[in-house]
């Protein structure tokens, strides 16, 4: 990759660590659909255009910033990295001997507000962290990835935007919708917009068996507009409603 750019501005945060809020719980507000609410499984980092850093713990629902200047995502099982509208680490695995950010995000969520000196200590921690990982997976490149593949994960890492369109799809992955959607057919047996009511329906049954959304906030959560259309496919697809699973 070319990161030459995401190391001088990490260069910079390290000097001088951007001021950083913690997203510890839900606001209502947030839950509204015109803000693509979601959560996410692991933590996310990402520097909102003011400069300001949000750090959003796991299972945290939040809204979408849109074009953020960094966007981290980091679980036990690897990291995605966003850098100014380009992926530079895609889902790339790191074991939990050489990626600590899960756990430096935890103690940063920990530390109050206040103690400015200490979280700015941690939060260069992270950022080191992310520096070594980064030259970690460097050192081994991604496995080529077919189209397919890349679509497919792209779905996964965008399933609750509502807005979210074949020709979105087509122009990230570069070949024309109608290509895309033969592609989809031939590998996965069924189109893309079926593919992606099939996602929102698995994240939307996770969210409801923690037993910590009501059934339209898992929809909303998801990517549905419509509350009833989200109950009768959920229905049609599981054979049971929504609420019968709700933990």
């Amino acid at each position: 990759m070319d990161g030459s750019d995401f190391y001088r501005r990490l260069e910079e945060w390290l000097a001088s660590p951007p001021p950083l809020t913690v997203v510890a719980e839900t606001e209502r507000s947030a839950l509204r659909a015109e803000f693509n609410p979601h959560v996410h499984a692991g933590w996310e980092l990402k520097l909102l255009g003011s400069g300001e850093l949000h750090l959003v713990p796991p299972g945290v629902a939040h809204e979408a910033t849109g074009l953020c200047p960094l966007s981290l995502e980091a679980g036990a099982g690897g990291m995605t990295l966003l850098f100014e509208g380009r992926f530079l680490f895609l889902n790339r695995p790191a074991g939990p001997r050489n990626n600590f950010l899960p756990e430096l995000f935890a103690l940063l969520a920990r530390i109050p507000a206040e103690e400015e000196r200490l979280r700015g200590q941690l939060l260069r921690a992270a950022f080191e962290a992310v520096r070594t990982l980064a030259r970690s997976f460097e050192s081994v490149p991604d496995a080529p990835e077919d189209r397919y593949t890349l679509a497919l994960d792209y779905l996964k890492r965008n399933y609750y935007k509502r807005e979210l369109g074949v020709e979105d799809l087509a122009a990230f992955i570069g070949v024309t919708p109608q290509y895309l959607n033969r592609l989809f057919r031939r590998n996965g047996g069924s189109g893309i917009r079926r593919q992606l009511i099939v996602i929102r329906l698995e994240k939307a049954r996770e969210l409801l068996e923690s037993g910590n959304y009501l059934v339209s906030d898992a929809a909303r959560l998801t990517g549905w507009s419509c509350p009833f259309y989200f109950c009768n496919s959920f229905k049609r697809h599981y054979g049971v409603p929504p609420v019968s699973v709700r933990g």
